[in-house]
């Protein structure tokens, strides 16, 4: 009898983490409240199910005789992951609390001021009218966060009183637990390391540049490995073992998104689930190291440490989503043969035929791409959009 593993959710960022599972030989049901999402297809089973509702996941999972449960790319995934595994007993996820304080802005952002780690200091509300006091005194600019939610929702910088005010409404608006954050604002380059930890020691590294040149709040390009990224490295495996000394975290990947500013890394974000867009595909391909397997064996509980790397990898890679700049029907889109020579995989999200009416946060399509000089690719990156064309109906 195959045991029975949950996967939250069935989108393309999960389908990898599904067909991987199912190739592990485990009986595999996804969930979520989106049926037509394409990784489901590849389940044994999809049950429909909010996977952001802790208690009603927790009692699909004592109805349906599930053994285990793997988060998806979400955050609100891996805190449901985390209380369903401490209500069952099950290894291989933090417990709920740390869960949180790693998935709630407000509790990371206090674990780092208490621990001297360089981080944005921020000032938390549950209160618009304190917000609205607050940005009467202080310095910008700042930027302004919902408390729980992921890609971009939620956040927007203000530069002076009246644009503060609006990213507040904005932040209540979006946030579902109705906190939100302000911290300064710092100037720099974005980028994003990612760790496996064994037994609280980092056992593989990755890392990227991000690009977001149309939303600025919505990463549309990452670059591996991140540049100047030897400087840092070090400082960053420190701190992620502290952190998983710190908080007991379990084996399993944790995140940091920073910003270097004056050649410092200062966190703005951290995660411990796998990422959108496919990441650990492109992780596996540029580092060796089998990511997707490492991240269903140690959400449950298995041993990771003898894992082993792969001596074939893409020393300089990536992905581009293409997006556009207004709503509208996509006609077409054609890709110039610069950039479309070092494309080894295409996934299409809405591609010719579909509506876009959400320009700012849809995909036409994730483009995946490898060079032979990271230079070349960087400078590349900042070209993608211009190298790609689109063409809407009417």
């Amino acid at each position: 009898m195959k045991e029975r593993i949950l996967v939250l959710n069935g989108s393309f960022c999960e389908e990898p983490i599904i067909k991987k599972t199912k190739e592990m030989g485990y009986y595999v049901i996804t969930t979520g409240n989106a049926p037509e999402l394409q990784g489901h297809k590849f389940a044994d089973e999809y049950i429909a199910c909010d996977y952001s509702d802790k208690d009603a996941i927790l009692n699909l999972v004592k109805d349906n005789h599930i053994d285990g449960i793997v988060s998806c790319a979400n955050d609100f995934g891996s805190i449901t992951a985390s209380y369903v595994a401490e209500k069952m007993g099950w290894p291989g996820h933090d417990t709920y609390e740390t869960s949180l304080i790693m998935h709630h802005k407000n509790r990371f952002k206090k674990f780092c001021e208490e621990n001297q780690i360089p981080s944005p200091l921020s000032v938390t509300f549950t209160k618009k009218d304190e917000a609205m006091e607050y940005i009467k005194t202080c310095q910008y600019p700042v930027i302004v966060k919902a408390n729980d939610l992921t890609g971009g929702k939620g956040i927007l910088r203000a530069d002076d009183i009246y644009s503060a005010q609006k990213a507040i409404e904005n932040a209540f608006e979006k946030s579902r637990d109705k906190h939100i954050l302000i911290e300064p604002y710092i100037s720099g380059e974005q980028q994003t390391v990612v760790v496996f930890l064994a037994n609280k020691k980092v056992i593989s590294f990755c890392s990227n540049d991000c690009y977001s040149p149309i939303n600025p709040y919505l990463i549309q390009a990452e670059t591996f490995p991140a540049k100047n990224i030897d400087t840092i490295k070090q400082q960053m495996i420190d701190i992620a073992e502290f952190i998983a000394q710190k908080l007991q975290l379990c084996d399993g990947i944790l995140g940091l998104q920073y910003i270097v500013s004056d050649g410092k890394p200062y966190i703005i974000e951290t995660m411990r689930r796998c990422f959108g867009n496919q990441y650990l595909t492109l992780a596996r391909k540029h580092t060796g190291f089998p990511w997707e397997e490492a991240y269903i064996l140690a959400s449950l509980g298995k041993e990771c440490k003898h894992l082993q790397c792969n001596t074939e990898v893409m020393q300089y890679c990536g992905h581009h989503g293409i997006m556009v700049k207004k709503n509208g029907v996509i006609k077409n889109y054609t890709i110039e043969p610069e950039f479309a020579k070092h494309i080894f995989m295409k996934i299409e999200i809405n591609g010719p035929g579909k509506e876009i009416t959400d320009y700012m946060n849809q995909r036409i399509a994730y483009l995946y791409y490898q060079y032979s000089d990271g230079d070349e690719m960087r400078k590349a990156a900042e070209r993608f959009n211009d190298m790609v064309h689109i063409e809407f109906e009417g």
